[in-house]
């Protein structure tokens, strides 16, 4: 115990007494503020002073939503007392979370009140998206900045088209980024509705194509595995169960190839590439779980063949032993595929 003290006793007086005091001085004027602007919250005052406090407040710390609220009554009064600066007063609020976004650019609270001044509609969205990838190049996984760039870009500040080459670039620069794979399922089922017919097709492929690179660079990474599952729902409708109530976003209104025998073509094309990855990658669980699925894809569009419930079997087992943490996960999976094999049996 005593040695333990002495520990700490060391440690707190290895600070220099002089930055000791800066902090302590930090923190007192940090109270001070706070005290003042939420009695000032409090009392409903929206004067310049308390709108400059809470500035200084919000750059201290983003991540204190009760300074946000009351930020935002005050932007209110003041618009409503001058709406020819409207376009001032929101100016001025995004330099003050860009400001923000120094101390935490993961805020919650900033990235909200960003979304609260650009429905004002006085905004640059060139610009803002413009922002968006000059943070996700400091951050790609920025999880808050992705979803404010599909905001932005719900609102037009650029086209499906240069967006998804976008997310194909930061998918370039890591394959394991699975905010950018997210991104694409979110401009594909857009952009599929606007173009051509005959660009679907063309469309797909590459998004398949896109994904044979993913796994053969780094066929561990469940990033593109996972977007793998969705796009083949999307195009033939593997895992989707007809007639589930479901309210997923992620479920297709209709599937990009509706006939058996092109849902057939593009299952066993998927297979045959898993499968060659497997002669490389052995004890890829992603592959393994893949081939299962895709054989039970195959197995429910009639298209059985020789040998399917025996690699089917084979391949729970195999996960079993190479990944025993989630056993139960695997087993669980293993009846929903056997019972599904079985009533297209009977």
């Amino acid at each position: 115990v005593i040695t333990r003290e002495r520990s700490q006793r060391s440690d707190y007086e290895a600070i220099p007494k002089a930055e000791r005091e800066a902090k302590l001085n930090k923190i007192r004027h940090y109270t001070k503020l706070t005290k003042t602007v939420l009695k000032a919250h409090q009392a409903a005052a929206y004067t310049d002073k308390m709108f400059d406090l809470t500035g200084q407040l919000i750059e201290m710390n983003p991540d204190f939503y009760t300074l946000w609220n009351y930020r935002r009554e005050a932007v209110s009064e003041r618009i409503k007392k001058a709406p020819e600066d409207l376009k001032s007063i929101c100016a001025g609020e995004m330099q003050l979370v860009e400001r923000a976004f120094r101390k935490n650019p993961k805020s919650y609270y900033a990235w909200h009140h960003r979304v609260w001044i650009i429905a004002k509609g006085t905004t640059d969205l060139k610009r803002e998206v413009a922002l968006c990838t000059k943070f996700l190049g400091m951050d790609s996984r920025n999880f808050h900045c992705w979803n404010y760039r599909r905001y932005v870009l719900m609102l037009g500040g650029a086209t499906l088209q240069d967006d998804l080459k976008y997310a194909s670039s930061k998918i370039d620069d890591n394959f394991s980024n699975y905010s950018a794979w997210h991104h694409r399922s979110f401009i594909i089922p857009k952009l599929l509705d606007s173009v051509k017919p005959e660009e679907i097709k063309k469309l797909v492929d590459e998004e398949f194509e896109l994904l044979k690179q993913a796994f053969f660079t780094d066929p561990g990474d469940q990033s593109a595995w996972l977007y793998h599952r969705w796009l083949l729902g999307q195009v033939v409708g593997l895992g989707v169960r007809a007639g589930e109530r479901c309210i997923s976003s992620t479920i297709p209104k209709k599937f990009i190839v509706t006939s058996k025998e092109g849902q057939i073509k593009i299952l066993k094309q998927e297979m045959a590439m898993v499968e060659e990855l497997l002669e490389i990658e052995e004890e890829c669980k992603w592959a393994l779980l893949a081939v299962a699925m895709l054989i039970q894809g195959l197995r429910e569009r009639g298209a059985e063949e020789e040998g399917f419930a025996q690699r089917v079997a084979k391949i729970f087992e195999e996960l079993l032993t190479l990944d025993p943490m989630r056993e139960r996960y695997y087993v669980d999976m293993r009846k929903n595929v056997v019972d599904s094999l079985e009533g297209k049996k009977t």
